[in-house]
């Protein structure tokens, strides 16, 4: 007897119980799930071995199951347990071989509460194979494409059988053990898979967990909390692309007003001669015919090497003060090993905001500390309608930082992605 097309269950030649037969013709192995005979499905389902009576590995998913994706019916024909040991860790999971009728053997996978779907690819150029003595030697993650997207390295795993269950494409073996190079993709996961037997390529895909479990008819909370997946796909905010845009241009516009703002100097109204330190204090009288903007007093020395503190007050037409200010000017400067120096300015501003319209009065004074010389001079500058630049700038970074925030979140996603990976890089 062999596997023939339309047979729907056997009695196992071990142990006489009933299996169902599931897997159309190109199955070549049935493990019996009560006494772990492993049948020849090609040969009257001989017994070839017996892996015994094992546990059941932990997952909802069982023989028999259907799934429907992207419009496909496939029904679960078999169930591998599988680990990976690596650094006194061990990791366990489950992959359930699936068939279609019309598009073969493919494989469910549940891990650490998610839910994959792999398939093997036929089509990508062997020629670029990777090995992990090609990774070990390369100075940066290798990278390979498929089908015109980039998948870069992500891992180097070892995987063993330690239960299996129903039928199979091939025979396995308990304890059979196969090599995985895998790289990780924009929305997959691209593995390299060396077995005793061949080489093949897979393409692995993240499902949605609750989407499977209402299908397949479970409780999704059987698939138990899910872990961070390297395949899990950004979520971009509402717009996200439309609020990058606006908030670019909002940072940029916001900048180079603000700095034409910042730069201008108003209209002026005030340019005194030079003083000297014994022509203080002194006053000076000006038109202000603008009062819905701010006005600007600079003072601009000739100091050197010395500091001086002076006092400035303003005036109303009505003669109470305005605004008063002291401001301290320095300035040094000299060569040290053959290099020139210089810290401090020899200007110093404020700004204030007219009360009314009319003639001003600024008075200047030398203030208590600082010791300016006889040389030294002092002249003003007042300038009115001095634009106020403070708030654009206050936009132009929040924007920024909304910019940055924003592009950042799919950055952080892509490292985030990555966190899980074994590469490391050596100085």
């Amino acid at each position: 007897m062999t596997a023939a097309q339309g047979l729907s269950s056997i009695n196992c030649t071990s142990c006489g119980a009933g299996l169902s037969v599931l897997g159309g013709g190109r199955v070549q192995s049935h493990v019996c799930g009560y006494c772990g005979a492993v049948l020849d499905t090609q040969d009257n389902y001989k017994v070839l071995d017996s892996i015994g009576k094992r546990d059941h590995p932990a997952s909802p998913i069982t023989i028999g199951m259907t799934l429907t994706y992207e419009g496909v019916e496939f029904t679960v024909i078999g169930t591998l347990g599988l680990m990976e040991k690596y650094g006194g860790r061990t990791w366990r999971w489950v992959e359930h071989q699936v068939f279609s009728p019309t598009h073969g053997y493919l494989w469910l996978n549940v891990e650490d509460g998610h839910v994959t779907f792999t398939r093997k690819v036929r089509d990508y150029n062997m020629g670029h194979w990777l090995s992990p003595s090609t990774v070990e030697r390369a100075e940066t993650p290798p990278r390979r494409s498929y089908a015109g997207k980039t998948y870069k390295y992500y891992e180097t795993s070892v995987t063993q059988i330690e239960y299996m269950e129903g039928e199979f494409n091939w025979v396995p073996q308990l304890g059979e053990k196969k090599q995985v190079v895998s790289l990780l993709g924009p929305d997959a996961m691209l593995g390299l898979v060396k077995s005793s037997r061949e080489r093949e390529v897979e393409l692995t895909q993240l499902m949605d967990g609750a989407t499977v479990a209402r299908d397949m008819g479970f409780d999704p909370s059987a698939l138990g909390a899910p872990k961070k997946h390297p395949l899990e796909p950004y979520k971009p905010m509402a717009e996200e692309g439309l609020l990058r845009k606006v908030l670019a241009f909002t940072a940029v516009v916001s900048l180079v007003i603000g700095l034409l703002f910042w730069l201008s100097g108003g209209r002026l109204v005030l340019d005194t001669p030079a003083a000297t330190l014994a022509q203080l204090p002194e006053s000076y009288s000006f038109e202000v015919t603008n009062r819905s903007q701010l006005a600007r007093v600079r003072l601009d020395s000739n100091l050197q090497n010395a500091w001086g503190v002076f006092a400035v007050e303003v005036l109303g037409p009505d003669g109470h003060p305005v605004v008063a200010a002291e401001r301290a000017i320095s300035y040094y400067s000299g060569r040290s090993g053959g290099e020139s120096w210089s810290e401090g300015s020899r200007r110093a501003w404020f700004r204030f905001r007219p009360e009314e319209v009319g003639t001003h009065t600024l008075r200047l004074e030398r203030a208590e500390g600082g010791n300016a010389s006889d040389g030294f001079t002092l002249t003003v500058r007042v300038s009115e309608g001095k634009p106020t630049a403070f708030w654009l700038l206050v936009l132009a970074s929040i924007s920024g930082l909304g910019w940055l925030y924003v592009t950042g979140r799919r950055a952080m996603h892509t490292s985030r992605r990555f966190a899980g990976s074994d590469w490391t890089s050596e100085d």
